[in-house]
């Protein structure tokens, strides 16, 4: 809504001339005749100063704002809702941004790590390779004569004597090979 004041003491022009009327029954019309039908006589006297009387009387132009508390329930139950959505939306955006980016990344690592997992699995094959071929090389040089290797024959096992036990004094509560159960039975540690 839009309210206009009108100062009193800005002068309103008129203009005193009237237009030329030509015969009434003519069917030809001038162009200047038209022009001013359309947009209204020529006002004399033209000048700065009226259009600064007509600035100030535009600048008194009040604007009414309409008010904030007269919107209807529905409305304000829709603005709540699209604020609430967009605040949603934003979060479902943020939230779907964070996971595609751990997505990412997840899958980043993986990758990394899986070359790692092939190059120890490659490491390991040659491993195992370089040391089979190292026990191959080794029993060749043991055939071999020169290298003052013998044989291995089951008369000459050396068989040797466990040392007999001693017990200390003060026995460690770890150091007993079986507890016993409450029927008196010797049970293993390892049960």
């Amino acid at each position: 809504m839009t309210a206009a004041i009108r100062s009193p003491d800005s002068p309103r022009s008129r203009s005193t001339r009237k237009p030329a009327v030509g015969p009434a029954k003519s069917k030809v019309t001038s162009i200047a005749r038209a022009r001013r039908a359309k947009t209204g006589p020529v006002l004399p006297n033209y000048s700065p100063a009226d259009e600064q009387a007509q600035a100030r009387a535009s600048a008194s132009v009040l604007k009414v704002l309409p008010n904030r508390q007269q919107q209807p329930v529905w409305l304000r139950s829709l603005l709540r809702a699209q604020r609430a959505s967009s605040v949603v939306a934003v979060m479902l955006l943020g939230g779907a941004l964070s996971l595609y980016g751990l997505t990412v990344y997840g899958e980043q690592r993986w990758s990394q790590e899986y070359q790692k997992l092939e190059t120890l699995r490659l490491r390991e094959q040659q491993l195992s390779a370089s040391s089979e071929v190292l026990k191959h090389q080794l029993a060749k040089e043991a055939q071999n004569p020169e290298t003052g290797l013998a044989r291995q024959n089951p008369g000459d096992t050396i068989f040797l004597q466990p040392a007999p036990e001693t017990r200390s004094p003060v026995a460690a509560p770890n150091s007993e090979p079986a507890l016993k159960s409450r029927a008196g039975v010797e049970t293993p540690l390892g049960y």
